[in-house]
């Protein structure tokens, strides 16, 4: 659906900051991921004993995809915007948040039907990109209450485009450059393995990928003109999403 290429890293996040319609409704609790750490190559790659960088990246993208819940934060800079997110994924529902510096807040809660969408007023003007007059009225009507759209609206589809990133091959190129193995590290207390690769923007991408229970994605990483830092964590917990309450919504028909 979508082209792949290590830009889009950047590309979903700046892009929807542009649009300032991007992203949802409940952020991760967890706190902020660490740094991870990094120790010579040792037994962390020892469950993949036989298996080439290649196919050990395969197996973790897989692995991640489809994982039935899991929760996702991320920083991204691209044409001159920086932005962060945390998504809440369950099967193929997306709630979470997005926010950049001097663009507001966005919270969104989105499934294949329907999307709900709410900002702050930050958000609100940086969108609008209006006279005051006109932002005061659409800010001072709308408040803080939740926009109900058809999920095959196409402000809604741009609104959720970061939802993408359930599946992370969305952020590989169509033709994987050569994949080197690199030394074991810790994701947030959990042990990994390093994939390294060229970036398109001048950089280095690294995958570090599980090497204890189901070898998922557990963070990646691109330096170069447009740096990166997305992690995946919170794998198969028992939760849901709740949709916003009835009496916090106003459907887009309305307006």
């Amino acid at each position: 659906m979508f082209a792949r290429s290590t830009t889009v890293s950047a590309a979903v996040l700046a892009g929807c900051l542009v649009l300032t319609a991007c992203d949802p409704a409940e952020p991760a609790t967890d706190d902020a991921g660490q740094p991870a750490s990094t120790s010579p190559s040792s037994s962390a790659a020892e469950p993949f004993a036989g298996k080439t960088p290649e196919e050990i990246q395969q197996l973790a993208y897989e692995e991640t995809r489809t994982a039935t819940f899991k929760k996702f934060r991320g920083q991204a800079s691209g044409d001159g915007l920086t932005g962060t997110m945390e998504l809440t994924f369950v099967n193929v529902d997306c709630a979470g948040t997005v926010s950049g510096e001097g663009l507001g807040k966005t919270e969104i809660h989105a499934t294949p039907q329907v999307l709900h969408v709410k900002r702050d007023p930050e958000a609100w003007r940086a969108a609008l990109k209006a006279t005051k007059a006109q932002e005061d009225v659409v800010v001072n009507r709308i408040g803080n209450r939740w926009i109900k759209l058809d999920a095959e609206h196409s402000d809604a589809k741009a609104i959720a485009f970061s939802c993408q990133l359930r599946d992370p091959n969305i952020l590989l190129e169509e033709e994987s450059p050569e994949i080197s193995r690199g030394a074991s590290a810790t994701v947030d207390g959990k042990p990994a393995i390093m994939l390294t690769y060229p970036g398109t923007n001048g950089g280095t991408v690294t995958d570090y990928v599980a090497t204890q229970g189901r070898p998922y994605l557990l963070k990646r990483t691109e330096t170069g003109r447009q740096p990166t830092e997305f992690t995946w964590y919170d794998f198969e917990a028992v939760t849901q999403i709740r949709p916003p309450a009835a009496s916090e919504v106003v459907d887009a028909g309305e307006l």
